[in-house]
């Protein structure tokens, strides 16, 4: 049931980035690195009671939110630390390797910056790739918490927590296709209200 309830909000998260990531991108920098946090946390201390580990994911969560709302002026480097995070959770999710948890984190927090330092060369673009694909990432990850039978998660990814994405066959055409239209319907959205950031 807690992890019915954990895929409840990050679900909800990955809708909310979708919808208005390039909108409130004030709040979206807040959401994404939320779900980020949490997500992590959530896999770190998996080892913990199931109200100790959500009580410390919702703090670990919302001191990012904090950080990602507080920091708007930096927005597209924070947009370019969110994608690069979560494209290197992606990868990592796709690479049969069983590496520990903080060697995990060191690679995901160093592709959070690498990627960071060059968000603003990539301009409103950072904010379309980010928000989409955390979105995507956060709607999936909501789902294989809720639903894992109906992405084909097995029973071992579920008791971990794993900030993984199961790269199975659904859960991967899923992925793509939130994906998809939701880079589309930022790219529509920054083409009907002109520039996203003014620089």
């Amino acid at each position: 049931m807690t992890m019915f309830w954990m895929g409840i909000v990050l679900a909800a998260c990955g809708i909310f980035l979708l919808v208005y990531g390039g909108l409130l991108f004030r709040f979206s920098m807040a959401v994404g690195f939320f779900v980020l946090g949490f997500s992590l946390a959530s896999w770190l201390f998996s080892s913990q009671t199931d109200l100790i580990r959500i009580l410390i994911s919702l703090v670990v969560g919302g001191v990012l939110a904090g950080v990602g709302y507080m920091l708007v002026r930096m927005v597209l480097h924070l947009a370019g630390g969110l994608l690069g995070a979560v494209l290197v959770l992606l990868v990592l999710s796709l690479l049969p390797l069983n590496m520990p948890s903080f060697l995990n984190i060191i690679i995901i927090l160093a592709g959070a910056g690498v990627v960071g330092f060059f968000g603003n060369r990539l301009g409103d673009w950072v904010i379309i790739l980010a928000t989409s694909l955390a979105g995507a990432y956060a709607v999936v990850l909501g789902l294989t918490r809720m639903f894992p039978a109906a992405v084909e998660a097995s029973a071992e990814y579920v008791a971990s927590g794993s900030a993984y994405v199961p790269f199975t066959g659904p859960a991967f055409a899923v992925f793509v296709i939130i994906f998809v239209i939701g880079a589309l319907a930022q790219d529509r959205i920054r083409s009907l209200r002109g520039r996203f950031v003014i620089r």
